[in-house]
């Protein structure tokens, strides 16, 4: 397996989704959980948080600081220079982007920054079932349960009759 710097745009992206519902990126913390690398109010073990659009550029750059304690971990000579010094936080709104190109970014920054032995229980790692989650909800648009329709047919597959 290798690893890479993702880019700021990835980095921005999976950040903004903290601001893309109205009740922000729910965060709790299980037992384990380190705390954060950086600078994000850290909710504490078995405690929970909400993150707002104060807290973004501290979200960023906690995805980030995870992303290059990765590459130390899978190129301990010289992952730290592969980093490049980042960029400001800059706000990708919910009408930027959508919400398989948030999942896709959210797949290639797992990817990548999975390498160090914390990962599991990164702060980082937290955010990004945080991120996963506010997506399922803006995209299930708050439904958590599936009720097939009144009246939906019942599909018969033939297989199933041919083995009983």
């Amino acid at each position: 397996m290798s690893a890479f710097m993702v880019n700021e745009d990835t980095l921005d992206l999976l950040a903004s989704v903290a601001v893309w519902s109205n009740h922000g990126l729910f965060i709790y913390a299980k037992e384990g959980t380190l705390p954060p690398r950086g600078e994000l109010e850290y909710a504490g073990e078995g405690e929970s948080i909400y993150y707002r659009a104060s807290h973004l550029k501290n979200i960023k750059e906690e995805l980030r600081l995870e992303n290059i304690a990765s590459l130390w971990a899978r190129y301990p000579n010289d992952g730290g220079t592969m980093a490049g010094e980042g960029a400001p936080f800059k706000a990708i709104y919910r009408d930027q982007a959508t919400f398989s190109e948030v999942l896709g970014a959210l797949a290639c920054y797992e990817y990548q920054a999975c390498e160090s032995e914390n990962w599991p229980n990164s702060y980082a790692h937290l955010l990004c079932v945080g991120i996963r989650k506010a997506i399922c909800g803006l995209i299930s648009d708050g439904q958590w349960e599936y009720e097939r329709p009144a009246g939906q047919a019942q599909r018969v597959d033939l297989m199933d009759i041919l083995s009983d």
